[in-house]
């Protein structure tokens, strides 16, 4: 007969996993909620209060933003955790760093390519419909086909743009979770858990 006791073990695992995934999505909808009003008013105001050049700045940041991010999403859940270590093996700093990407690329994943791409990609949206409205305005010409041209072309920059960036993380994924990793090493310290371990 077979021994059936290992059966529950696997019911508790696939009930943490589950509870961690609803516990991130509950955590990660007020603070999607949170940047994307206050991403919306910065938006607004920018484009409300300066001048065309700025709009347009603030724009292609945002398609950019978008785009990169995408890629680091792609990047982290396509990488070789050995070639990563091994592209990072003299500097212990960013290797935390990244590996600590690696082991919640799902979190990391979700944060960059859903959170930040999505809102960035529906802002730049809106900013080039604000951006055509305002032309509108100044030449009073293309009304009814300006704002819809418009809004057409930064959505087909953008998803363009992601693609062409998909390609790149993924073919090149261990260097792009470098170059992701040395870029977070100037902000963020990864905690050392051997000295934390040593105080009473």
């Amino acid at each position: 007969m077979r021994d059936n006791r290992c059966r529950p073990t696997g019911k508790v695992k696939q009930k943490k996993v589950r509870s961690t995934a609803t516990a991130w999505a509950l955590k990660i909808m007020p603070i999607t909620f949170c940047l994307s009003l206050a991403s919306s008013w910065f938006s607004q105001a920018v484009t409300t209060f300066t001048d065309l050049t700025a709009s347009v700045m603030l724009l292609l940041f945002m398609m950019l933003v978008s785009v990169v991010f995408d890629g680091i999403g792609v990047s982290v859940t396509s990488c070789d955790k050995v070639a990563v270590k091994k592209l990072l093996q003299y500097d212990a700093k960013r290797a935390k760093i990244a590996l600590g990407l690696i082991a919640n690329a799902e979190k990391v994943n979700s944060v960059c390519a859903d959170v930040i791409g999505d809102i960035c990609g529906v802002l730049s949206g809106a900013c080039g419909a604000v951006l055509a409205a305002d032309l509108v305005s100044q030449t009073n010409t293309g009304g009814t086909w300006l704002p819809t041209l418009t809004s057409a072309v930064v959505a087909a920059a953008t998803v363009g743009g992601k693609a062409l960036m998909k390609g790149i993380a993924v073919k090149n994924a261990d260097k792009y979770v470098v170059q992701t990793a040395k870029a977070l090493s100037v902000i963020y310290k990864p905690k050392d858990k051997k000295k934390k371990g040593l105080r009473k």
